[in-house]
């Protein structure tokens, strides 16, 4: 049989934006529109929105490589029924949006008859040029509607542009940012007329908590599908049998235990998403991409053939379950597709965990182990020899907690396994449905925030200090209590929840509606100091909340995490009660409380609180 080339694997390889011709890659320009389009939810947004006839402008805003572009190629098939099943028609959108993406002339209709605009790169024009723009497809010609793709920073210079009067500059745009703005304070899209909508597309998850699960499940099953016939040419070449790209593509599409690999692979991309990082569909494309062809291509699988027919120890690298984390990247590499580094910090082959280590069996390596077990089984008789033997072993058990991580089908300590203890709690924090009488994530949240200001109390207690601020992370002995505020009044939310607390008429946030959504944030509610006054609220995503967790248990770093700590600590600034009328100064000294009393002649009395 001869060593066959598979096209299905090129495919995929072109989204994979490491050699020189696809460094500026744009990931959109290699979409194979003879196959299914991942359901968006917000392309199902957008031909709602379209149809309003209050709206008149649309903003897709976000980092480059959100599918802005892409996004407006699918709701111009849609609107067109020969380009939902023939790929040639799907093909001229992109060209009509190539040639007339500038808005200068419709390029659509909606299904209503009204006529659609779309400016696909407000980059594209200078600040002058993009500020006039906006303004003009403010009011569409003829009742229309605009669609304008625009990266925020380049829409926030146009709206500035357009806010100076010296240079002709309306003012009229500026209601784009105000949406935008209050899209990240309330969750809301659209302005009180309807007329204006900005979706943020930085809320876009790629590892949504719907049912779908989100884009890298559903494209890992579509690449992997044991009924494409995609893969048919790989069971007639050579190298089948030692080949890693056909080992992925059976380990994560076998009909039995390919899901929860799947979902294993999903949960880590979420926890991602959850400690700050922001994936764009580039950066997961291209990962996936990197993952499930092991960086490799078919000349490169069947040149280690033609050394080696029976080789089996240099395809360990290139498993998916290796692959993921970019081992085999350099560090240029790795900054084109930033999303390795937030995958590489949650790496469950570099957490040590006793009941994970002790049942993992180098024999059960599979297929292809990582080494020779002789090689790092030999006598140690050096010193070099002892440093090589553990490095060997340490490399043997990355490979292995890797594999087992996504092998196993126990999901209740996939966070530990990531170095994420406070993980689960950050999840059940987000459950509307939890036992109200359950306290423990508010506890452990408020004796974090006590930690930051440097307050180590045992045991659990019922109410929160906040130190005065002159006292927050520089203190000796004692400190100033400024307020005490009972536990009884906190709450601990999610985003949604927060976004709906901070609308002045409860309105219900569009946003998770508007994108695919992931709670990426939990935050804790302070009752203000005055009673007429909103809730001083806490936001803390995966990653601040295991830092409060860790610092709460005694552990803590000034210096590392010293940009942590400044905001925490501005925060709980605002909730220091300055207009105490009391006479008596409540302290701090070590864990006891004392009260000073002024007494006559300025004499100063302390007894314990």
């Amino acid at each position: 049989m001869p060593l066959e080339v598979n096209k299905h694997v090129e495919r995929i390889r072109g989204y994979q934006p490491f050699d020189a011709d696809t460094a500026e890659m744009v990931y959109e320009l290699h979409a194979d529109w003879s196959g299914p389009q991942f359901p968006v939810a917000t392309l199902e947004y957008l031909l709602r929105a379209i149809e309003k006839p209050a709206t008149k402008t649309i903003v897709l805003t976000g980092d480059a490589g959100h599918g802005k572009t892409s996004l407006c190629a699918n709701l111009l098939a849609k609107l067109r029924p020969e380009a939902e099943s023939n790929a040639d028609a799907r093909k001229g959108v992109r060209r009509d949006l190539s040639e007339y993406g500038d808005a200068s002339r419709p390029i659509g209709r909606s299904h209503s008859g009204r006529e659609l605009y779309i400016l696909k790169d407000l980059s594209e024009l200078n600040p002058q040029e993009g500020a006039r723009k906006l303004v003009e497809l403010l009011d569409p010609p003829d009742g229309g509607i605009a669609i304008i793709c625009a990266n925020e920073g380049q829409l926030r210079k146009c709206v500035a542009e357009d806010d100076n009067p010296d240079r002709g500059g309306t003012g009229r745009a500026k209601i784009l940012v105000r949406v935008l703005t209050d899209g990240v304070a309330r969750g809301q899209v659209s302005d009180p007329e309807g007329a204006v909508v900005v979706i943020n597309l930085n809320y876009q998850s790629v590892a949504a908590d719907s049912g779908s699960g989100g884009l890298i499940p559903w494209i890992l099953k579509q690449w992997t599908s044991q009924q494409s016939s995609r893969w048919k040419s790989c069971d007639t070449c050579d190298a089948r049998k030692i080949c890693p790209i056909l080992a992925n593509r059976e380990a994560l599409g076998d009909p039995a235990r390919g899901p929860h690999r799947r979902e294993a692979v999903r949960a880590v991309f979420a926890a991602a998403e959850q400690t700050g990082a922001v994936v764009t569909t580039r950066q997961a494309l291209s990962v996936t991409s990197y993952m499930l062809t092991g960086g490799l291509s078919c000349e490169d699988v069947h040149a280690k053939y033609r050394w080696s027919p029976s080789n089996r120890f240099w395809q360990a690298p290139h498993l998916y379950h290796q692959a993921l984390f970019g081992d085999q990247l350099g560090q240029q590499d790795r900054h084109r597709v930033p999303t390795f580094f937030a995958l590489r910090k949650l790496d469950p082959g570099k957490v040590s965990r006793r009941q994970v280590d002790d049942r993992l069996d180098p024999d059960t390596a599979g297929d292809f182990p990582p080494a020779d077990a002789n090689s790092y089984l030999q006598k140690v008789r050096t010193n070099r020899d002892a440093q090589k033997q553990a490095e060997q072993l340490r490399s043997l058990y990355t490979f292995l907690r890797r594999a087992d991580f996504f092998n196993s089908e126990d999901k209740t300590d996939r966070f530990a396994r990531m170095g994420l203890q406070a993980g689960d709690d950050f999840i059940l924090a987000q459950d509307m449905n939890r036992d109200p009488a359950d306290t423990r994530v508010r506890d452990r949240f408020l004796k974090g925030l006590e930690a930051v200001q440097g307050i180590h109390r045992a045991g659990s207690n019922p109410d929160f200090f906040i130190l005065d601020p002159a006292f927050f992370t520089h203190r000796s002995r004692a400190a100033v209590i400024s307020r005490r505020v009972s536990g009884r009044g906190v709450e601990v939310v999610d985003q949604v929840t927060q976004w709906q607390r901070e609308s002045n008429a409860g309105a219900v946030p569009e946003m998770q509606d508007a994108v695919e959504w992931l709670n990426r944030a939990i935050y804790i509610r302070i009752p203000a100091v005055e009673p007429d006054k909103d809730a001083v609220s806490v936001e803390a995503d995966l990653l601040r909340f295991e830092l409060l967790t860790r610092w709460a248990a005694g552990l803590r770093s000034e210096v590392q995490h010293e940009a942590e700590i400044r905001g925490l600590s501005g925060a709980l600034a605002e909730l220091t009660d300055s207009s105490s009328r009391e006479n008596d100064i409540q302290v701090l000294v070590g864990d006891v409380m004392r009260k000073l009393t002024i007494d006559t002649g300025d004499r100063i009395r302390s007894v314990r609180a």
